[in-house]
């Protein structure tokens, strides 16, 4: 009898020990298939997460298995086609339907109802506010009307489809932060499309701010129209209390630590300031204390300390990072060292032919180099588009008259070790270096702000 308890036993372990090795899932398969699509890949996006999945033209299909850090709504860009999804770390998911009409999509899944009703409800957006420009353009009775008008229909419709109770909750916030996004801005967007600058909104139009939380999470994390509300309203908050001559990068970050008590939403929104304020900020010492004094996330800190060693080698009074062999406009190559020892500052455009802001540049730095002409100033344009586009940059120069001396790097601004040295993210770009080839600033103003740009031309002596 003993003998057979034992035996007992030991079968009960060895079955117990083999449900303990069976590997848990934490992954979710997601599936596609796809007629008249001829891209590549596509892309999933969602809060802090993106990713590019390889696309089978053959097939018509894509197939993925993905990690993802939390449940929530995600967006899969087919090109320019969007489509919403939700997604958990271990339900799998699948979409079948045509390119050329996707407003029909067959979800596969535990979540296809979820999915389906996403789909219904981007559909009702345009069946009832039709585009933004229509949307926004409208007098303020029927904008709000058609709000209401928007917010009862896709409520209706979510209650209507039986959704889990969990979701049916944080999608019922959602759609009331996609309707105070839209009182946010509307304002602004009416004066933009009507061109009426004296536009203001009566004493009666809602208070979107209303009982508006600045610290909350759960919405941040889960609701797209939250999170961008509230970075706007970060920013207009840090613009009106940035003094003149002050740094606003530097205020948008204390705005957002005095502003923001939930640690997930003040990391990421500290963070998202980082990655490109840290490159223009006039006092990158000071802009990088801030950043690690309120930042709590350790990862989040290690990327910017990198980003702030190699800015170090940038900053205001250290030797420039030199180029060498670009192409000449006028013929032949030339580098940085050609340009200097000849007693002249250097003011240098890192421009792209694609790049709209870029353009409406060219005609203040015309007139700028005719103002400056023979003076102890050089003024030098570097083209950063990608490879191959040589015939563009020659053509670009011709029609619009480019002046001063026109240089093309051979690849983008993202990949060339020299504009890197700067950190560059967005262009154009200007940098003023002086005659011995060190740094006056690795961000100059541009032509448009006249006044700040001669001043600084005058204090050195220019």
């Amino acid at each position: 009898m003993k003998k057979l308890v034992l035996l007992a036993l030991i079968g009960v372990t060895i079955i117990s020990c083999k449900k303990e090795e069976q590997p848990v899932k934490d992954y979710l398969i997601l599936t596609g298939k796809v007629e008249n699509y001829k891209k590549r890949d596509v892309t999933l996006s969602g809060f802090k997460f993106e990713k590019k999945i390889k696309f089978d033209k053959q097939t018509g299909s894509f197939v993925d298995t993905l990690k993802i850090d939390r449940d929530g709504y995600y967006t899969l860009f087919f090109n320019k086609t969007p489509i919403n999804l939700y997604l958990t770390k271990t339900e799998d998911a699948g979409l079948v339907f045509d390119y050329k009409n996707a407003d029909i999509v067959n979800f596969e899944g535990s979540h296809a109802n979820i999915n389906s009703y996403l789909l219904e409800k981007r559909k009702t957006w345009f069946e009832v506010l039709e585009n933004a420009n229509k949307y926004f353009v409208l007098d303020e009775e029927k904008f709000l009307e058609k709000t209401d008008e928007y917010k009862d229909a896709v409520t209706e419709l979510s209650i209507s489809k039986q959704l889990p109770a969990d979701f049916l909750k944080q999608e019922v916030k959602n759609i009331d932060y996609e309707c105070l996004r839209n009182l946010y801005n509307y304002t602004d967007y009416h004066i933009t499309l009507t061109g009426d600058k004296d536009f203001k909104v009566s004493e009666n139009f809602p208070n979107p701010l209303e009982n508006f939380n600045y610290s909350n999470g759960n919405d941040y994390v889960h609701s797209y129209f939250y999170r961008t509300m509230l970075e706007d309203e970060l920013n207009k908050i840090a613009k009106e209390k940035n003094k003149e001559g002050e740094d606003l990068y530097l205020t948008y970050l204390e705005t957002v630590q005095t502003e923001v008590t939930d640690t997930v939403a003040k990391n990421d929104l500290l963070y998202k300031s980082a990655q490109n304020s840290i490159t223009y900020t006039s006092d990158l010492k000071e802009f990088y204390r801030k950043f690690m004094a309120y930042s709590t996330n350790e990862a989040h800190k290690k990327e910017i300390t990198k980003d702030y060693d190699l800015l170090k080698t940038t900053a205001k009074g250290q030797p420039a990072p030199k180029f060498k062999d670009y192409v000449n406009y006028n013929g032949g190559t030339t580098s940085m060292d050609d340009l200097l020892g000849k007693g002249k500052y250097l003011y240098i455009d890192v421009w792209a032919t694609w790049c709209a802001f870029c353009k409406r540049e060219i005609p203040l730095l015309k007139r700028l180099e005719q103002e400056y002409h023979g003076k102890n100033i050089e003024f030098v344009s570097i083209n950063v588009d990608d490879k191959g586009n040589d015939e563009k940059w020659k053509e670009t120069i011709q029609d619009r008259e480019m002046t001063g001396i026109q240089l093309m790097a051979g690849d983008s601004h993202l990949k060339l070790d020299w504009a890197q040295n700067f950190l560059i993210k967005g262009l154009p770009r200007f940098i003023l270096v002086d005659p011995n080839g060190n740094i006056v600033s690795p961000n100059a103003p541009a032509p448009s702000e006249g006044e700040k740009l001669i001043n600084m031309f005058d204090e050195l002596g220019i």
